[in-house]
């Protein structure tokens, strides 16, 4: 029973892992959600004003039914502002607190002789209409149950303890369901996110492959993002010879644990490494100036230097360019320019850093 009221104990990732893991996807998904609740809430809410020529009982829920028609739209153009989007998860919450108020006062204050129906609605979409803690979801529910019993009791006593029952089930009925969607989605996006990193990751080295390399060229060129002050080249020396003496597997070892230097140093420095193939790899760097870059290049070979590999040496030839606040337009080119600094460190005697403008 306690598994099944609670889908996220021990079963793979728990819900803070998997929401911080695939926090932009649950972010967008609200952000979507609130804006199709709050409009269609605001449109549905226009059919009972357009029947309340026709209705006494609606003709006295006019007022109500416009004043909520009213915050669902301001809702939805307030949460359209990019200020407000950030906060789109408070924003789901008004919502559906004004429509759950809307149906406590439609149950208990505008028709106390007839039991609940709009609010049942409310506690089954409720839980299925976004993403967050399950836990706190369900005191959200629990929360207004009890303000419609509390009033049910009080205000329409004849009809209390069926709506009582009839909304402790559809409340239950739309937790459960609903804590069971949240899990289903953020394990979506996290299948999702992990077959992306797939794509884009190198199976040898753990950095990012030469298909990512090239789709961050080319958001580079067409996106407003930060774009980097410099590119390093880099190429392993005497990898082919190793390779030879000591078969692939030794090798695979050998870029293995190279990759491994790659990201402990990535951690220290704005540095983003890409496998480009082979025993190249290119590193885009972000924010330094042509004598920090340098820096950091001789930093990165003796840090390579440095690392064992089963009692062998690794040293690697660097080409590092500067391009500053240039307007760079093509970034293939400056990584060509890269590749012959690199070939210029390799023709002067390798293990060292070439750098150019």
């Amino acid at each position: 029973m306690k598994k099944w009221m609670n889908p996220f104990r021990n079963q793979g990732k728990t819900y803070l892992q998997l929401v911080t893991d695939n926090y932009k996807a649950a972010k967008e998904y609200n952000e979507k959600m609130l804006s199709a609740l709050t409009l269609m809430g605001g449109l549905l809410m226009l059919l009972p004003l357009l029947s309340a020529p026709f209705s006494n009982t609606k003709a006295d829920a006019v007022p109500a039914y416009l004043l909520v028609t009213s915050i669902f739209f301001l809702l939805f153009l307030l949460f359209r502002l990019p200020v407000m989007k950030k906060h789109a998860l408070c924003g789901l919450y008004i919502g559906f607190s004004v429509f759950f108020q809307f149906a406590i006062y439609l149950s208990v204050v505008h028709s106390p002789n007839m039991r609940a129906t709009i609010l049942l609605g409310a506690f089954c979409i409720m839980p299925l209409g976004f993403i967050d803690h399950p836990g706190r979801m369900n005191m959200f529910v629990a929360f207004w149950f009890s303000v419609h019993t509390v009033l049910a009791f009080y205000l329409k006593p004849q009809c209390a303890l069926d709506d009582t029952i009839n909304c402790l089930c559809f409340a239950i009925l739309g937790c459960f369901l609903g804590n069971m969607m949240i899990r289903v989605r953020l394990e979506s996006y996290e299948a999702q996110r992990m077959l992306t990193i797939e794509k884009e990751t190198d199976i040898l080295t753990g950095l990012s492959n030469r298909r990512k390399l090239f789709e961050s060229l080319v958001a580079l060129e067409t996106t407003d993002v930060e774009k980097p002050s410099g590119i390093l080249m880099l190429d392993i020396d005497h990898f082919k010879e190793f390779n030879d003496c000591n078969g692939h597997a030794a090798g695979d070892r050998y870029l293995s644990i190279f990759g491994q230097t790659l990201a402990n140093f990535m951690q220290n420095f704005r540095l983003h490494f890409y496998r480009y193939g082979g025993e190249e790899f290119v590193a885009m760097a972000y924010g330094y100036d042509e004598k920090e870059l340098f820096s950091i290049a001789e930093g990165l070979r003796i840090a390579v230097q440095s690392t064992d590999m089963d009692g062998h040496k690794i040293t690697v030839s660097i080409g590092a360019v500067y391009c500053g606040d240039d307007q760079v337009l093509n970034y293939e080119k400056v990584i060509d320019r890269a590749d012959k600094a690199l070939y210029a460190a390799k023709n002067a005697g390798r293990n060292m850093v070439y750098g150019t403008k």
